[in-house]
């Protein structure tokens, strides 16, 4: 993208937030982020899909994510956000997470992550 192109997205992401809106993707149940057991510690598992390119608004922004840790152990982790066809995925933003257990109650704590910049995820609804 051009020097003017970025002005004018960063226009109207940032000032003309009139046009702006935000969505929640997935709709419904969450996606499971299962790392490779039988890999060595921190090796990367497979890529797994939240939502097809073609379902989602030109341009669209990724501003944060929301990870939940699962009720088993604390984790500390890298998540990668990537787009592409299946094989050829480029990463995005790799996103290092830590998590714990909320023994108390033995249940998983779910952390809210706000990227300091949003991320622009090329879509085809227009």
């Amino acid at each position: 993208m051009s020097a003017q192109g970025n002005i004018k997205a960063t226009y109207q992401a940032l000032v003309e937030s009139g046009n702006v809106r935000y969505a929640a993707y997935p709709v419904g149940a969450g996606i499971a982020a299962v790392s490779d057991g039988a890999a060595a510690a921190w090796a990367w598992s497979a890529y797994v899909q939240i939502v097809a390119a073609g379902t989602i608004p030109n341009p669209c922004w990724l501003v944060g994510l929301t990870y939940a840790n699962g009720v088993v152990e604390d984790i500390d982790a890298d998540i990668a956000i990537a787009s592409g066809a299946a094989g050829a995925e480029a990463d995005l933003a790799i996103i290092p997470i830590r998590s714990l257990l909320e023994t108390s109650v033995g249940a998983g704590v779910v952390t809210p992550i706000m990227l300091p910049f949003a991320i622009k995820i090329a879509g085809s609804l227009e």
